[in-house]
């Protein structure tokens, strides 16, 4: 009895009870109502008692301008509201809602300005009637120039003119400004003397614009603007210089008399002379102004521009009189004083300075003066200023030199980087002294690798004048590769061009940059050295111009040239060296074109085995003839990456088991690894390249439409997974794919044919039904004929270099903590830069995928060779990675790549499809990281 309750008991404990599931819980989302028409408010208008009641009300409005009513009819609500209010805000905010409106979609603009008219006629609120301008002005641009009403808007303009308000004038003004109807020069003119100094600067800008519509401002006018020069508010002073300098360029060549004598300057001379003393301006706006405008005066004289770069007064602009005037002027004084006036004895040399002077002191040295200012906006804006004018001017552009060499030592980049790129557009006109050279080279020193880079371009477009130049040039560039050798790159396009200037003055100096001895061999250098490479590149490309320079050449210097012929094609020129290897240039992309085309005619008209093993033979051609010629290499990569697809799609067919649930396990995951490989390489035809016309990108959609299919089929026929969502995005892809077949006319290949027609007479949609209905397509698709694609295809790659590291000198991080790695890519064909991430993959197989800063990625100049492809931008990628980890025991790697993130079509179906949403442009750079525990303190 015992033992039957023990055996009881414990059947009662070991009996497993199966429960039925609970039912899931199903989140009921409400759509959040949305927000009360402005119809309903604007009828709780009627029923506020007081103003600020109906204000709250009318921000509503503002808020909402959604209006189930006709806009003629709230209009109309509004309007008579505006008759029963006495509080002024909300007549202004009423009025404001008319503009408002106005933009809306089907607003009569000129029925909402007829209301605007009538209701600021009857007010006496300036704010109101300002507000009613503005609205009209801005309603205004929507009407045809032939429309009547803006002539009536014109007159109300004219007549609110005389309205004691300062923002009723200014709004009347740039009404006036706007439609120039009638004579507004002289109407507006008579404003530039008003009170309110608002009033003033908004006269001046108006006068501008009707100057820069076709209006032209009278010389006369000249003299009223100088005085406004004069004026206690910055505002009119900053605008007074825009009219003088207008006038100034618009009449360059009148002749004008200087003060109270009769001296007379050109007119452009003059209008110089003023902007050139606003630079001693107290505000920096009106300073940044002046220097702004300086630069736009290019017919000045030389005579004044060389008395900007001078704080003393040159004698050449002083007033001369000959002998005979001053004899004249003794005789008529008399010998003797009389007494009877103050100081008529007066020595002849204290003269006021202002009766001398052809330009005022004040002007004197402005360029000076604008280069030390405290603000960077001036600096630069003096920067700018100067390169203008030097480029028109060759004689002011040497003198300049000395004064932009010395920005170079400004404490703010930007500033630095503006004087580096005004000097290289100022390069044809200088010539580079040893002092000059010496503080130029001492920018090289910068943090900045915009700064160095920028004086690469500078030292490459300019011209070195003695041989030590050239040998302190060479001497710093090589100093400043060891510090940054990142610079790699950009110092050997400097110095391939400093080659190709200074050939004569290089010729004296190859023994010593070559370590040639007249009597004694010397060790050979290794040719992977940067610094030699760079000693290669200067003298090889100096030799083109010098053949004299052939015959200093040692036998390992000739082994190297041949070697970086190969290596380096875009730096190295072709020289005629007797001993140097032989090998053939490309002259044209023709040949190479025809050879990539008689590869693609190589893969039809054979039989399947034979066409097989030509596929296999095709595909180290095309990969080595896209890295010999770079101008094909596009077409080349694109078309060995549609035979790739091909091949993978004809080894998952040929497999008899592909669409069968089979008992290996080892057999069904091989299969599901290709199907994911065949569809991320259909992703990287449709994404990574730039430039495909109609028929390759048809190509490519049927061709993607073929791997959908096939693993629609393996989800339905090989695994127990639900393929409701696989299959209505494949049938929402063979509905685009049509259709864009069909837009395009374009004629479908023999199994999207098949698949248009069969999915077009099924009436189930089932995923069985259409995986029953494809499965007899795949059997019997063929292989299609690669399209060839144009030259100018070119697919999206990176060169991606970054600080080097090893197993013995790993880089080394407190873990937890986050290390900035600092990396330098070049991108090619990037057709989105947003899509653009950084993918960091952890020893662990974590994988962060960062985005880029935007400001950090920068397009550059595209490569010799593809001059014809303007409308695709490269880029370069200055960035810093972070990484960051925990602990882990020894060296191991950390891999840091670019990659592009899919559109958010692919997206949407990554987890039904199992493939990765990124695509990578390059190799990734391995470096060995180790984090260091966190050190606690005692």
């Amino acid at each position: 009895m015992t033992a039957l309750l023990k055996k009881r008991a414990l059947a009662e404990y070991t009996q497993v009870l199966e429960t039925a599931p609970k039912p899931i819980k199903k989140l009921k989302l409400t759509k959040k109502p949305t927000q009360a028409s402005a119809s309903v408010y604007v009828g709780l208008l009627e029923s506020s008692k007081t103003s600020n009641d109906a204000l709250q009300l009318l921000l509503r409005i503002s808020d909402t301008l959604q209006f189930k009513e006709d806009i003629p009819v709230i209009v109309k609500k509004l309007a008579d509201h505006f008759n029963q209010q006495n509080e002024s805000a909300v007549r202004v905010k009423i009025l404001s809602l008319f503009c408002s409106i106005g933009a809306l979609p089907g607003a009569d603009a000129v029925y909402i300005i007829d209301h605007t008219m009538k209701l600021i006629k009857r007010d006496t609120s300036h704010k109101v009637i300002a507000q009613g301008l503005l609205t009209m002005l801005k309603l205004s641009e929507n009407l045809s120039p032939a429309d009547t009403l803006l002539v009536k808007i014109y007159n109300i303009a004219k007549v609110y003119l005389k309205d004691t308000n300062h923002w009723a004038k200014r709004i009347c003004l740039r009404i006036i400004g706007h439609l120039r109807l009638g004579e507004n020069v002289r109407v507006v003119s008579d404003y530039i003397h008003s009170q309110d100094a608002r009033v003033r600067s908004a006269a001046l800008d108006t006068l501008v614009l009707l100057h820069e519509n076709g209006e032209k401002l009278d010389v006369s006018m000249y003299g009223d603007a100088c005085e406004a020069l004069n004026d206690d508010y910055e505002i009119v002073r900053a605008a007074a210089l825009k009219i003088v300098c207008l006038i100034g360029n618009t009449y360059p060549e009148k002749l004008i008399k200087v003060g109270k004598s009769n001296e007379e300057i050109r007119l452009i001379d003059d209008a110089f002379g003023k902007i050139c003393q606003a630079v001693n301006d107290l505000c920096m706006q009106v300073r940044h102004r002046a220097m702004q405008l300086l630069g736009t005066m290019v017919d000045v004289c030389p005579s004044f521009l060389n008395q900007t770069l001078d704080k003393k007064l040159m004698s050449n602009m002083r007033k001369k009189k000959s002998l005979h005037e001053r004899s004249s002027e003794i005789v008529t004084s008399g010998e003797w004083s009389t007494g009877k006036k103050w100081s008529d004895d007066a020595p002849k040399e204290l003269l006021n300075k202002d009766e001398i002077n052809v330009v005022s002191s004040g002007a004197c040295g402005a360029f000076v003066h604008g280069l030390e200012d405290e603000f960077m906006e001036v600096r630069s804006a003096s920067v700018d200023a100067l390169c203008n004018l030097a480029l028109h001017h060759p004689e002011f552009s040497l003198l300049s030199l000395d004064f932009l060499v010395d920005m170079f030592n400004d404490e703010i980049e930007a500033v630095r980087i503006k004087a580096i790129d005004s000097l290289t557009s100022m390069s044809r006109h200088i010539l580079l002294r040893e002092h000059q050279l010496e503080t130029v080279l001492g920018a090289l020193e910068d943090f900045s690798i915009d700064v160095r880079e920028g004086l690469h371009r500078m030292l490459a477009a300019c011209h070195l004048s003695t041989k030590d130049c050239l040998q302190m040039c060479v001497e710093k560039l090589l100093e400043n590769l060891k510090k940054y050798p990142q610079d790699k790159k950009s110092t050997w396009r400097c110095v391939k061009e400093i080659g190709s200037k200074h050939s004569e003055i290089t010729l004296p100096l190859v023994p010593q940059l070559l370590s040639i001895h007249p009597f004694f061999d010397t060790p050979e250098p290794d040719v992977e050295d940067p610094h030699y490479i760079t000693l290669l590149i200067l003298v090889f490309n100096a030799a083109q111009h010098c053949p004299t320079m052939l015959q200093l050449f040692e036998e390992h210097t000739v082994k190297h040239y041949s070697y970086l012929r190969v290596t380096l094609p875009s730096l190295v020129p072709p020289l005629k060296l007797a001993e140097s290897a032989e090998f053939i240039e490309p002259t044209t992309t023709e040949a190479g074109a025809q050879l990539l085309w008689r590869l693609v005619d190589s893969l039809s008209g054979c039989g399947a085995r034979v066409q097989e093993e030509v596929i296999h033979r095709c595909l180290p051609q095309l990969a080595r003839l896209a890295q010999i010629d770079s101008a094909i290499a596009g077409p080349a990569q694109f078309i060995s990456l549609f035979i790739s697809c091909q091949m993978s799609l004809g080894k998952i067919l040929n497999d008899n088991l592909w669409c069968c649930n089979v008992s290996t396990t080892i057999q069904g995951n091989t299969v599901k690894h290709n199907i994911a490989q065949l569809l991320t390489l259909c992703l990287k035809l449709q994404y990574l390249f730039v430039g495909l016309e109609k028929v390759e990108m048809a190509a490519v959609k049927q061709f993607q439409l073929k791997a959908l299919a096939l693993h629609l089929v393996y989800i339905v026929r090989a695994s127990n997974l639900s393929a409701l969502a696989l299959c209505e995005h494949f049938l929402n892809r063979v509905e685009l794919t049509q259709k864009y077949l069909m837009d395009h006319q374009i004629l479908p290949d023999e199994f999207c044919k098949g698949v248009f027609d069969t999915m077009g007479s099924m009436d189930d949609t089932k995923p069985g039904a259409v995986a029953r209905c494809l499965l007899p397509l795949l059997s019997t698709a063929v292989r299609i004929q690669p399209p060839k694609p144009s030259i100018n295809v070119r697919m999206c790659r990176a060169v991606l270099t970054g600080p080097s590291s090893s197993p013995d000198a790993p880089i080394k991080f407190t873990a937890g903590l986050v290390m900035a790695v600092p990396i330098d890519a070049e991108i090619f064909g990037l057709q989105d830069p947003s899509s653009l991430r950084i993918r960091i993959h952890y020893p662990d197989h974590q994988i962060h995928n960062c985005v880029p800063s935007a400001n950090h990625l920068r397009p550059t100049a595209l490569i010799s060779g593809l001059e014809d492809r303007r409308n695709e931008a490269d880029y370069r990628l200055l960035t810093k990675a972070l990484v960051s980890h925990g602990v882990w025991t020894e060296a191991c790697y950390v891999e840091i790549s670019l990659c592009i993130e899919l559109s958010d079509c692919e997206l949407a179906h990554r987890s039904h499809y199992g493939i990765d949403t990124y695509l990578e442009l390059c190799k990734p750079l391995r470096l060995h990281v180790v984090p260091k525990p966190v050190k606690r303190g005692i």
